[in-house]
This record gives C-alpha cells, structure tokens and sequence, in this order.
C-alpha cells in the first residue's frame, strides 16, 4: 500500500485540497508557468533562474495571489469533500502531513486554519515565505528537512504537472490528482509516480 510505503505526505492546496472551478482553472491557466519540455530538460535537477528571472516571476506571483485572494474572499473556498477525512486517516495512521503551496503565505495560514486543516497538518509552509516558486524544490527540501524523514518516505501531492516536476526536483516521488486544474494527458507527460482520481483514492493505492 502506498500508505505503508511512505511516511511523510506533503500536499498542495489550490486544486489539491481546495476544489477547482471554472474561475480558478482559467486563472491558474493564465497565471505564467514553465512548459513542460523546459522542466523536461532540467533532468531530475534545478538550477537557479538568474535575478532578474527570479524578480519578473516573483512579481507575477504577487499579482496573481493578490487577485487569486480577492476571488477567495468573495467566494470563500471550501475543501474537496473529501480532505479532511483524508488526512484524518493519515494521521490515524501515524503519518506525518504537510502543506506546501504557492499561495500567499497569508491566505493559505488563514484559509488552512479557518477550514480545519491544521488539526491535521503538521507544517504549513508557503513558497511566498521564503520567495522560492515551483518549480524550485527549495520548500520541499526544507519541510523534508524539518522532519527528518528520509527522502524515500516523503511523497508530493499535486493537481498540476509543475507539482510532479518540483517533487522530481526534490527527489522524492509524487502522486499527481486528476481531479484538480491540469488534464489528465498534461499530468502524464510530466510523468508522475502515482496517479489517484481523487484525494481518497490515496489510501488506495499500491
């Protein structure tokens, strides 16, 4: 089973555990992301963007989580109906859990503590925080880190193909969700080690 392969469970939130509309899809779509042949050329490593790369992205990253934390405010997102029995289990199981995301540090310590996910989650930890974006495994690497698991029993939950390349990065496995933004054709050319139609689905799998 997969849940006795691994032992710490690192999730995304926009599209992972928070459900996707057709508002958040074209938004996602249209916010600027690496192609999948330019994160296909990296191999299994990341080398740092220049500067000026690193600013340009930083910017639109801002931009996009402000009018992304507006929609939220207004809409006021709920969680896939079945998440929060999802890392129930994992916790019941003796697992230890994780959020990594690219959403404001802001919104995502709010949204997961007025949604009852820090019940469940260990470690909430935003890529806004410490200016590092997917596909950068710089997050993953320091919440696998903090937990001193080894990185063969760490796994990376995703809905979007940049996911599976920032695990790859990090060196650990992914298991991609066919239920959030990217198709399932684009989540398979990125080459995922699990695919799960849904979050549930996880405690499945072997």
């Amino acid at each position: 089973m997969l849940t006795d392969r691994y032992e710490l469970f690192i999730f995304d939130w926009d599209g992972t555990l928070l459900p996707t509309t057709t508002i958040v899809r074209a938004a996602r779509k249209l916010r600027p992301r690496y192609s999948i042949a330019r994160m296909q050329g990296r191999g299994d490593s990341y080398s740092n963007e220049s500067q000026a790369q690193i600013r340009a992205q930083d910017n639109i990253n801002k931009f996009y989580d402000f009018a992304y934390a507006v929609y939220c405010a207004i809409y006021r997102p709920k969680l896939k109906s079945d998440a929060l029995k999802t890392l129930m289990e994992l916790k019941k199981r003796g697992k230890k859990v994780a959020i990594f995301s690219d959403s404001n540090k802001y919104r995502l310590h709010i949204e997961t503590r007025k949604l009852g996910v820090t019940k469940y989650a260990d470690l909430v930890l935003s890529s806004d925080a410490i200016k590092m974006f997917k596909p950068n495994p710089a997050g993953i690497n320091a919440i696998v880190s903090r937990f001193g698991v080894r990185k063969a029993r760490c796994i990376y939950i995703g809905d979007m193909a940049v996911d599976v390349f920032t695990a790859r990065f990090a060196g650990i496995d992914s298991c991609a969700l066919r239920d959030g933004v990217d198709p399932y054709a684009t989540l398979v050319k990125a080459k995922p080690d699990y695919v799960a139609g849904t979050l549930r689905d996880i405690l499945h799998l072997r």
